[in-house]
């Protein structure tokens, strides 16, 4: 998948390989992700390590490395069209808010079920991203309309998993 990043006006061609290695402006970076207490990730790019944690809202990102905060805007590929025979989770205009993949990567696990009543910020699922676990949160109050993929499942950046109405 190859995407374009915006950080604070510089821009950065990033490509994540299938094989899972990250290249930078056309140069390969060694790059590792690992999960830590609550949100907060550590990364090693290289030699060295780094500390952080982003939050997203749409394409707009907030990072925040070593102390240090950054707005990032996030350009990828459009995401594949569901596959045939899946379950259809559109909404109209001013409807029911959309839990999507921010990233495209595997869903680990569904914490809710259709029916079920959350609120703002429940944890609806859990997928894995570039080596990072993803907390995907309920964008509202409100009833899981829908669930849209299964857990071990491949999703896309962009890709709705719940519908929340």
């Amino acid at each position: 998948m190859k995407y374009r990043v915006e950080v604070e006006g510089r821009i950065f061609e990033v490509e994540v390989r299938p094989d899972g290695t990250v290249w930078v402006n056309g140069q390969p970076m060694q790059v590792d992700v690992e999960g830590m207490e609550g949100s907060f990730q550590s990364l090693l790019v290289g030699h060295r390590s780094y500390e952080g944690c982003a939050e997203t809202t749409g394409e707009e990102w907030r990072v925040v490395v070593e102390g240090r905060t950054y707005q990032a805007r996030l350009e990828a590929p459009h995401p594949a069209l569901p596959e045939i025979g899946r379950p259809s989770c559109t909404a109209g205009a001013g409807g029911p808010a959309r839990v999507t993949a921010p990233l495209p990567g595997v869903l680990l696990e569904v914490r809710v079920a259709e029916g079920q009543d959350v609120q703002a910020g429940t944890v609806v699922a859990v997928m894995e991203s570039m080596k990072m676990n993803l907390e995907l949160r309920a964008p509202q109050d409100g009833v899981v309309r829908s669930l849209c993929a299964r857990p071990g499942q491949e999703v896309a950046q962009g890709e709705v998993l719940a519908v929340i109405g």
